[in-house]
């Protein structure tokens, strides 16, 4: 099989074309110009240089390819509106297009459990594979724009199979989120726990998310439909914190904020903050995406693709920090042990 990647150099696609390649699929991976893809060669991927902002380049590498992963999104939490049009609403048509145009069988498009209304969440819903969601709000500009991609592939992915796969809250190696925007903020001091931290967090690790979406690009009855790629585990928002801070040697978050009142101090963040860790931190979307229960049943999609997420979650933060410390250098301090353990 002759696969297409779209944001190959990124946490997901990277390891996307790693499992490709072990699988001996030909991978074509679209590297915007300037984009350090010696990893991807050294993985025996192909590497087009290109743009989704130019047709031209994306006609040519999907040309004779049998399916297409789109991976590609603006993936950071702070942005304009019209910057994450631009990648990954309009980014996700002219691919479309260009797939079409090139007779392509396949196209799954990685989407993500972000797109579901906070309100579901807040109040307390178990959300599946057939959970309808109000359009995301204007505070959360990713998932907005997630959301109208998503549509946009149900009404122009035609004379192609398509499959759309709502991954949950990833983690693993080679994610450089925790350590751009987390770890300067514990050690800043600056992070709080929102609430009690009992909430559970929809947790999937990479690996166990690439598989899935493996099987949604060769699993014939996955044509057509929507799906969640999710965790198994219960990990509370406090569980995945405590890891964090152990790993990067750190002291464990203590302090805690009324979760209402840290959505205020989101919202005056926005304003006040527009770059940095803290930008990141300080806004409606992230604290809503760390403090609301995030309760995912995926049982549809393990059913139909017969697949089962098996990286548990201290093995998987483990791995995690292995991978930082090799590439970063050792734990930023020495309180205690580095471990992931959930315990406490």
């Amino acid at each position: 099989m002759r696969a297409f990647i779209t944001g190959g150099t990124g946490f997901v696609g990277s390891h996307l074309i790693e499992q490709l390649r072990k699988q001996r699929d030909e991978v074509i991976a679209l590297c915007r110009p300037g984009s350090d893809h010696k990893m991807l060669e050294s993985l025996g991927a192909i590497v087009r240089t290109g743009d989704l902002d130019k047709p031209d380049s994306l006609d040519a590498a999907c040309a004779g390819c049998d399916v297409v992963y789109h991976c590609a999104a603006r993936v950071e939490i702070v942005g304009t509106w019209e910057e994450y049009n631009r990648t990954t609403i309009e980014g996700t048509r002219r691919l479309l297009h260009a797939a079409r145009r090139a007779g392509v069988r396949r196209f799954v498009f990685v989407s993500s459990c972000g797109i579901y209304h906070p309100r579901l969440l807040a109040h307390g819903v178990t959300i599946n594979e057939f959970t309808e969601s109000p359009e995301p709000p204007r505070w959360f500009p990713y998932a907005r724009a997630k959301y109208h991609a998503e549509q946009i592939v149900r009404q122009q992915a035609a004379q192609m199979e398509w499959t759309i796969l709502r991954l949950g809250y990833l983690y693993g190696a080679r994610n450089r989120t925790m350590k751009t925007y987390l770890e300067p903020v514990m050690k800043g001091g600056i992070m709080t726990i929102l609430g009690d931290g009992s909430n559970p967090m929809a947790l999937v690790h990479v690996r166990d998310a690439v598989q899935a979406i493996l099987l949604a690009g060769k699993n014939t009855d996955a044509a057509g439909k929507t799906l969640i790629a999710g965790g198994n585990e219960h990990i509370t928002q406090r569980q995945y914190f405590d890891a964090i801070a152990d790993g990067f040697g750190l002291p464990r978050v203590t302090k805690s904020v009324p979760y209402r009142v840290a959505f205020i101090a989101g919202w005056l963040g926005e304003y006040l903050f527009r770059k940095g860790p803290r930008a990141a931190v300080m806004r409606r979307s992230a604290i809503a995406l760390t403090g609301l229960p995030q309760r995912i049943n995926c049982d549809y999609t393990q059913k139909l693709l017969d697949w089962k997420p098996i990286v548990k979650f201290d093995d998987g933060m483990r791995e995690a920090f292995e991978w930082y410390r090799a590439e970063y250098g050792p734990a930023s301090s020495a309180h205690g042990p580095v471990s992931a353990s959930t315990n406490g």
